[in-house]
This record gives structure tokens, sequence and C-alpha cells, in this order.
């Protein structure tokens, strides 16, 4: 008996860096393409890329929702309003993975951990009729009202993660609008920082895709810019090398862009010089940009989080990928232990110093699963019981050295002062000089000159999503990809700074400010 099943991945709450980022979890993809081999009716919905038919998932035999920690409260709302109309559902995902009996509040069935195997045992048991007693990894409500934990469910292996399916994209409603295309070659990552959750959920067993495997994945997206969702895109540098090598004489090198750590621009551990064989590599297979997740600015920070890397590490990689046309986002945490109300400010002047081109600079926050999580609570030191809180954005913990407001506040303007104007212009100026021969031949095209004039006119209005499309059309596509190179950065950092803008106007920002501020007087 075949199921109609749906799935969704909820939107954050508010506004937030992420919303024009049209990129799906690779999850449920990945798990539609399963239940639909099985025989299912599958379709998914992720909110940043199409709004959820709510008749179609009233009904469904099964609908399946997954979140993070920030996306629970609207997970668990729309479960309580399909339970209300009488539709089985079931959550997964890394947040009720930790906090099972939370979501069974909202649910009947809970999936926790690495949830594809366990999905489909579930379906064939509702399907079927059979007992759930036997699906490891399941966390149920009987018919009684008793709660039940099955037993975890193993790791997958090896050989298993290189039995799933490639993820079926064409299942989510509205995939067309998706400008960069998601692949993820691996699973797990071997390191342990204190904050991160993926070792918790994902292990610290890395399993990965075959080279062949990947370059079939590639060549069926597509797609122009592709997204590495791997958490650390070179854990195996022979592994990445083999990959890279293979997808440059494949030509399968789009513009892409990864996570990785500052060491993966060394040789070695033995040696730490900057390997430029490798960086040259992965140039010439297309990466545009890393995302660097340095984190910390200090030695001591780095190591009391457990990163095991060096601040030389860092300024020496972020020289490396530069010198190979490699744009560097640096990724950043505010809030740890060892900072203070200056640690904001001076992350972004040490961002500046290394010329990194876009800054990331997040709160610290407790994941549930995280041994930061335990820590701060054991330590009592949770502001909030919000779970929409918990997204990076917001101070949800009383840091150690300075006041929670503070922090907030210490953030928010040193992000504004990295995304100035004066380098918005900079960063604008260096590109067009760095690429002046393509900036030249574009500016040369009358279909471009003639709309030029509506172009100033939507940028002096700020109204920037306009801007794009008055050029489409205007310039051959490999020319437009390569005056593209010569803008982005700057676009970037203007994208930057109005969602920063946008943020701070939202009531709920300055709710929470006010919460804070409030917190800040009581302890004085």
């Amino acid at each position: 008996m075949s199921l109609r099943i749906r799935l969704v991945e909820p939107r954050p709450a508010g506004h937030n860096v992420y919303d024009r980022a049209l990129l799906p979890r690779l999850g449920l993809p990945l798990m539609g393409a399963m239940l639909a081999s099985a025989g299912h009716d599958v379709r998914a919905y992720c909110e940043v890329l199409a709004p959820v038919d709510l008749e179609d998932l009233l009904g469904s035999d099964l609908v399946g929702i997954s979140s993070t920690t920030a996306t629970a409260p609207a997970a668990y709302r729309l479960a309580d309003l399909l339970g209300e109309a009488g539709v089985p559902v079931v959550l997964g995902g890394p947040h009720v993975s930790f906090c099972a009996d939370e979501a069974l509040a909202h649910a009947p069935y809970v999936v926790r951990g690495e949830g594809e195997a366990t999905l489909c045992e579930l379906a064939v048991a509702l399907a079927s009729g059979r007992a759930l007693d036997a699906v490891a990894g399941l966390s149920y409500r009987d018919g009684g009202g008793e709660t039940h934990h099955n037993a975890g469910r193993q790791r997958c292996t090896q050989a298993a993660f290189e039995a799933l399916p490639i993820p079926d994209l064409s299942l989510v409603v509205g995939h067309e609008a998706m400008t960069t295309k998601p692949l993820m070659t691996q699973w797990g990552c071997p390191f342990d920082c204190e904050f991160c959750s993926v070792t918790a959920m994902f292990s610290r067993a890395v399993r990965h895709r075959r080279t062949d495997q990947v370059l079939a994945e590639l060549a069926g997206l597509d797609a122009d810019r592709v997204f590495f969702y791997d958490d650390n895109f070179v854990v195996n540098k022979l592994r990445a090398t083999q990959l890279m090598r293979a997808m440059r004489d494949a030509g399968l090198t789009p513009s892409w862009y990864a996570q990785v750590r500052a060491d993966a621009a060394q040789r070695s551990v033995a040696h730490p010089e900057v390997d430029h064989e490798f960086l040259g590599l992965m140039r010439d297979a297309g990466c545009d940009m890393v995302m660097v997740g340095i984190e910390a600015t200090t030695d001591a920070g780095l190591a009391g989080i457990g990163k095991k890397l060096r601040v030389t590490s860092v300024e020496s990689a972020v020289a490396g990928f530069h010198e190979h046309g490699i744009a560097v986002h640096g990724m950043f945490v505010a809030g740890l232990d060892t900072d203070t109300a200056a640690s904001a400010e001076a992350t972004a002047s040490f961002a500046r110093r290394l010329g990194i081109d876009t800054f990331q600079l997040m709160v610290e926050t407790p994941l549930p699963g995280t041994r930061l999580w335990g820590r701060t609570a054991e330590q009592d030191r949770l502001l909030s019981a919000d779970w929409s809180l918990y997204d990076g954005h917001h101070v949800v913990m009383r840091p150690a050295q300075m006041t929670p407001l503070e922090l907030q506040v210490g953030v928010l303007d040193a992000m504004r002062r990295f995304y100035s104007w004066p380098s918005i212009l900079a960063s604008g100026t260096a590109g067009v000089l760095h690429h002046l021969p393509d900036v030249a031949a574009a500016l040369s095209r009358p279909a471009l000159l003639r709309r030029l004039p509506a172009v100033a006119r939507a940028a002096a209005a700020r109204r920037f999503d306009d801007v794009v499309p008055l050029l489409d059309g205007t310039l051959p596509a490999r020319l437009r990809q390569r005056l593209g190179r010569a803008l982005w950065v700057p676009a970037l950092r203007l994208y930057a700074r109005r969602q920063l803008e946008v943020w701070m106007a939202q009531d709920r920002s300055r709710e929470h400010l006010a919460l804070l501020a409030a917190a800040t007087a009581a302890t004085r």
C-alpha cells in the first residue's frame, strides 16, 4: 500500500541573513527520493522557496516536518494544526533528535538522528499496520498516549552511505527558483567544536560519496552555481584532491562555494606552509569562495572551543586563498567565555586587516545536543526558552565577561562597521580595476547603456532587487558571468548591509533588545 506523504521544512521566524539563500536542506529531498522509489506519492515544501499548501497537507496520510532549533516553534505549530485535523505527523531533524519528549507533545512520531531509514521503515509500518516497536531510531506515542523511545539506529555505514540515492530536488515545490544548487558529498566531522551539533547528529565518523557518484550528481544538477553542503569540504585532502581533479578533467566546473577549515590551505599539520598546488586546483575546479569557520581571533579563544587551530594558520590561509583568486567568507563567533565587550569590534578589525571579503559574526548559541548546551544549562546561564531565538542572531545565554546587551549591541555595531558604505565602495572599485577589460566590454554594449539610467535610479532608490532583472538579457552569458565576478563582493556586502537594516527594523529585534536591556538592569 502506498501512502500520500508530504514533507515540510519550515522557515525561521522573522527576518534573518539567510532569507535570500534559496536553498533547501538536503534531508527531505533525499528521504523523498527513497520514499518515492518505494512507491509512495511524495512532495516536499521548503518555505524559503514556496509557501506550504495546507490543503495538500490536510489530504495526506503522513506529513514529515524537519526542524532545526530555531524552526522548532514553527514545526510544532504546524504539527498541532495537522494533528487537530487528524493528520499523522512525524517530526525529525537535529532539534527533536535531542528533545524527543518535547516534540512528542506535538506529534505522535519523532525520528531521531540520521533518519532516512527510520522514516522509510515508519512508512512501511503505517502502510501495513505493523507494530512500531521494531523501528530503530523512532520515538512514538501509542494509542493510550504512552511514550516509547525505541533503541537508537546505528550510524549509516560507508557502504550504506554510498547506496543512498541522489536527493531529488524536483520533489521540492518551487525548486525552479534556486539559482544556486546544493550538493553534499559527506556526512560527519572528525572535529568536536563545543558549540557545534554536527558531531552529535552525524558523529565524528566521516562517510563520503565516491568521486563517480559526486560527478554524476553534479552533472545532473546542470547548475551554474553550486554550494557544497558538507560541514567541512576538505576532511580528507587526498579525497578532495581526487574529486577536484576529476571535476576539472570532466569539465564539470561550475562556480562553487564550500565550507572549509583554515588549515585546509596548509600542506599538512607537520608542514603548515600554504599548499599552493592544492589551492590552485580548487580554483581550476571552479571554487570562487570558501566559507572559513574561523570562530575566534585569539589562540586562547580557539583553544577554549576545541577548535585545534592557531591564528597564524588563519592569517596564512586567507592570504593563500586570495593569492589564488578565491574569495573568503569569514565566519566568527561572538560571546565566547574569553570575549569581552571590546571583542566584537576587535573581530571585525581582524577581518578587515586580513582582507576578508565577507564577514559573518554570529552570537554563540547553545543548541541541544552540544557540549555547550550542557555546560551553560548547568551554569544557569540560559536567558530564554523561546527556541525561535536560537538562530545565532540573538543573545540567549549570559556571556562570561560582559552583559547580554553589550554582546548584542557589540555584534550589531561590528557588523555595521564592516559593511559600511566606504567598505562597499572600496570593494567595488577594487573589483572594477581588477576586471577592467570585462567592465569596459560590458559598458560598450548599447543594450546595457540604454538601461544604465534605470539601473542608477533603482540603486539610488535602494530597490536593489530590481537591478538584476534590468540587467538580464543585456549581456552574453559568458560576459555576464565575468562581470559578476568583478562585482559580486561589493554586491554581497551591499546585501549584508541591507539585511542588517531590515533585521534591526523588525519588531521582534527591538523587543529582544528591550528584553536584554531589562535583564541587564535587573542584575545591577
